[in-house]
């Protein structure tokens, strides 16, 4: 037993993702990759090449001022180009501009394929027009430029008539009363009051007339001219859409994303461990059990099989598991061993617990140790007290006598974590000289099986990978990745630790070999290629395992 920890060999990439592994990944499944980018451009050029064709034009036209008169300084803060731009888009030029057209089609259709654009800081109006054909998108550009400048210019004429007859209306009314006027004068006598005051009021009518008139002077001289288009609407060269190229070059880009994002899903649904074969591969160490989802170990304290539900699947995977580990230390002479596992929650506390009853009961002595001083569960899964245990040991506070308590079961001594609160930093207690000399006490037992933290979120279980025999590695069948088995493999061969094998827990019952797994339910040589290579593997070492134990030396 090695007592100094190693120096960590140098840092590997494997377990780990970056993109040199991503493209490999990404490369494995190139074939998937191209039939998804061969699948998505065949669908956008059907897509494409069966949508219609759709042409499109512009025309642009000037705005100028109506009813303008030639005096004014500054006649473009008359003109709106917003206003402008809805009135292209009106009910009122969209008939005129159908009649243009000499078109059928609903004035609801013809302003859906309008467009008016005002550029900043001018004075122009951008009318555009889709249609189905070339021709028919000049004919509605150039058909709503002219309806706009008719309807404005039918503006300009039709209020510069209406003002002018209502002028002409008072003129009328003046010219009458001018005539009433002449008629008394003549009947007076000249020079009279009567005659002067009736002449007065004659002059004062003729000078109102005269200014109605000029006004209408004024009205006839106002700008009528609303306008001129500036750029004739040409007929366009190439539909607008569908763009065959975009559309098929968006489907090489669609069909390469969903390629490599669907090869990337494959790869990390691949790299679940998905048998025991692919786990003993990746761990490149024999899979020793293979522990049945059941009930009984689930939950927060899951149930102790190996006693309470003694002919369960679970409590038979757990004896086969005891006669692989007898096999596989007996020629080793392994006598300590860890059990741990990547990540909490995987099962290495129930597999710990269940292994040392197991071994137990056949007639080995074992000490069972709780070494998670952070999360501390073998007292709760015996049913046991905690009040003092390896935590109160290493600090110098209990001798190891003390803290060792027997339980119900013979052959089984176990020393529990103790209360956690006191302890600041466990990882340096489990490194400390007393924690070599606990675990040397205890070695006078046939088997000393330590339950120990996960590995990736602390540092304890790789000080006491070191000070132990063997490891092994528990690994959630339904949660567990190659990844993970592989970064926890790499970081207990760096300090030194000797994989003595993996428990895959939480396994399907298709997954199981038939000792606890429903014989009739293995048909056909697909089924049993799968798993040959792992009934093979613990069949040898079940051929090993012999009853008796070696006679071990005390240390």
């Amino acid at each position: 037993m090695s007592r100094q920890l190693q120096e960590p060999r140098s840092a590997s990439t494997e377990g780990s993702v970056d993109l040199r592994e991503f493209l490999q990944k990404v490369a494995h499944r190139k074939w998937l990759v191209l039939a998804v980018v061969v699948l998505v451009t065949g669908l956008a050029a059907g897509y494409s090449y069966s949508r219609p064709e759709v042409y499109s034009t512009t025309a642009q036209v000037l705005v100028r001022p109506i009813l303008i008169q030639p005096g004014d300084t500054d006649p473009l803060d008359n003109i709106s180009m917003d206003t402008e731009a809805q009135l292209v888009e009106s009910t009122q030029v969209a008939k005129i501009a159908r009649e243009i057209m000499g078109s059928s089609a609903g004035i609801h259709d013809l302003t859906k394929r309008l467009s008016v654009a005002t550029p900043e800081n001018t004075q122009i109006l951008q009318i555009t027009f889709t249609d189905a054909s070339a021709d028919g998108a000049r004919a509605g550009a150039q058909a709503f430029a002219r309806a706009y400048l008719e309807f404005r210019a039918q503006q300009a004429e039709d209020e510069i008539a209406e003002d002018t007859a209502a002028i002409e209306d008072l003129i009328l009314g003046i010219e009458l009363e001018i005539q009433v006027l002449d008629d008394d004068i003549a009947t007076l006598t000249t020079d009279s009051p009567a005659w002067q005051i009736a002449k007065s009021d004659r002059r004062s009518a003729e000078a109102r007339r005269q200014g109605l008139l000029t006004q209408v002077e004024t009205i006839n001289t106002a700008s009528r001219n609303p306008g001129e288009i500036v750029q004739q609407a040409e007929r366009p060269s190439m539909p607008i859409s569908p763009k065959h190229q975009v559309d098929l070059a968006l489907g090489v880009l669609l069909g390469l994303a969903a390629g490599v994002a669907l090869a990337s899903v494959r790869e990390q649904l691949q790299d679940r461990i998905q048998s025991p074969s692919a786990y003993r591969k990746v761990l490149r160490a024999p899979t020793v059990g293979l522990i049945p989802e059941s009930p009984m170990l689930r939950g927060d304290l899951p149930r102790l099989v190996t006693i309470d539900a003694p002919r369960s699947p679970a409590a038979e995977a757990y004896r086969t598991l005891r006669t692989n580990v007898l096999a596989a230390c007996k020629g080793a002479k392994i006598r300590t061993i860890l059990v741990t596992g990547a990540r909490q929650g995987e099962g290495k506390t129930t597999t710990a617990v269940n292994l040392a009853v197991a071994l137990a009961q056949v007639g080995r002595s074992v000490v069972l140790i709780g070494a998670d001083l952070r999360y501390p569960r073998v007292h709760s899964v015996l049913g046991i007290g905690n009040e003092r245990g390896l935590g109160q040991v290493l600090l110098g506070s209990v001798s190891l006598d003390d803290a060792l308590v027997d339980t119900a079961v013979a052959d089984l001594r176990v020393l529990t974590s103790g209360p956690v609160t006191g302890v600041d930093e466990p990882v340096e207690l489990l490194q400390s000289d007393r924690m070599f000399e606990v675990i040397r006490s205890c070695r006078q037992a046939d088997f000393v099986i330590l339950d120990g933290p996960p590995i990736e979120p602390v540092a304890d279980s790789l000080v006491l990978a070191d000070l132990v025999d063997g490891v092994l590695l528990v690994t959630d069948a339904q949660e567990g990745t190659r990844a993970g088995v592989s970064r926890t493999r790499l970081q207990v061969e760096q300090v030194g630790g000797n994989i003595l094998g993996g428990v895959l827990n939480r396994v399907d019952k298709s997954m199981t070999p038939d000792t606890y797994g429903e014989y009739e339910q293995r048909r056909g040589l697909l089924h049993r290629s799968a798993y040959d290579d792992t009934d093979r593997e613990l069949a040898s070492l079940r051929q090993e395992a012999t009853w008796p134990p070696e006679t071990s030396s005390r240390v």
